[in-house]
């Protein structure tokens, strides 16, 4: 595989139109798709007869086409599973609860981890942003061992064993909402100043155990620190932003790029509010700046974290960044890195 097909693609979901029909008809016919997914229409209309009423609004199942790098190349679903009695009784599944399908079709680029990927988006942006689910599950298959893997390293486990009658046994996964009702918007640093000082600040102290040495990063009225963040927004506009709760902010990260190695992005700010944390937002803003740098083709992330602060040491280390040496500090100071191909 070549490096330019590690960098992640750009993935994105639209409503499914009629107008997308003829080309589900071809996706559907795809061996792959027919083979794992569902069995292959003989005819346009068999197409148009299931999937048609899910173009209109209103329908039970929203119907998606997924969009890699801008090209329409695949097919996703989501669905209440109280919708559907018989299935929630077969899974048991708590009220709330949401069910998923997709499928990429041949076309999708060759990127390494493009279905988890796919999947997990698909989940945090439309089951559990948009529908505010409790849960969200998906029952490929046991036979088909490469999906079981794929909805697992998107953050599923297996779940529970259904085996409906004259049917092949099936693996249930489910995942819980540990997104939460969020949204993700570039800062705006005339409108959140005062807020952004008090991140950084908070996040000073956690990071070395006191004040000192605060001021002189943050500069006479923290004018330092403002304009090196508008620094780093003029750099990298996408990866500097607020999580919004609602109409609260509760989390922040910041982005920028190295001069001396153009294919490592940094990571100079990952914070998230105390009342808010053991929520999954700090994974969130991580997969959000693996986001980011993936898509400028930057082969790793680096970040520093102070000796002094085990708590966050651990975090990064379960999330897959390494130790690659130490900087001298106040604090010694860990750099972690974190591969993206």
């Amino acid at each position: 595989m070549s490096a330019a097909a590690n960098v992640l693609a750009a993935v994105s979901f639209r409503p499914l139109a009629e107008d997308d029909l003829p080309a589900l008809f071809t996706w559907l016919n795809e061996p792959h798709v027919a083979r794992d997914y569902a069995p292959a229409p003989a005819t346009f209309a068999e197409v148009v007869a299931r999937y048609g009423p899910r173009t209109e609004p209103g329908n039970v199942v929203r119907a998606f086409v997924v969009e890699i790098e801008g090209r329409d190349a695949g097919y996703a679903q989501a669905y209440a599973v109280e919708d559907f009695t018989e299935y929630a009784a077969a899974i048991g599944a708590e009220r709330g609860t949401f069910g998923v399908d997709l499928f990429l079709a041949a076309a999708a680029p060759p990127h390494r981890g493009l279905g988890p990927r796919v999947i997990r988006r698909f989940v945090d942006e439309v089951v559990f942003r948009e529908h505010g689910a409790v849960a969200c599950v998906a029952d490929p298959a046991e036979g088909n061992p490469a999906a079981v893997r794929a909805f697992e390293k998107a953050g599923f486990a297996r779940w529970k064993r259904v085996h409906e009658e004259g049917g092949e046994p099936r693996c249930v996964l489910r995942r819980a909402n540990d997104v939460g009702d969020y949204r993700i918007e570039r800062i705006d640093v005339a409108a959140s100043a005062d807020l952004c000082v008090a991140f950084r600040r908070e996040m000073y102290v956690a990071s070395f155990g006191s004040h000192e040495g605060l001021e002189a990063e943050m500069g006479p009225e923290n004018a330092l620190y403002l304009e090196t963040l508008r620094e780093r927004i003029s750099q990298v506009p996408e990866g500097n932003v607020h999580l919004w709760r609602g109409n609260r902010i509760v989390a922040q990260a910041e982005l920028r790029l190295l001069e001396d190695e153009r294919d490592v992005g940094y990571v100079s700010l990952f914070y998230v509010a105390a009342d808010c944390r053991g929520e999954g937002l700090g994974r969130a803003l991580h997969a959000h700046a693996v986001d980011v740098f993936r898509r400028r083709g930057m082969r790793a992330m680096r970040l520093s974290v102070s000796i002094s602060n085990p708590g966050a040491l651990a975090f990064y280390r379960r999330l897959g960044w390494k130790p690659v040496g130490t900087r001298p500090n106040r604090e010694p100071m860990v750099i972690m890195e974190y591969e993206l191909e």
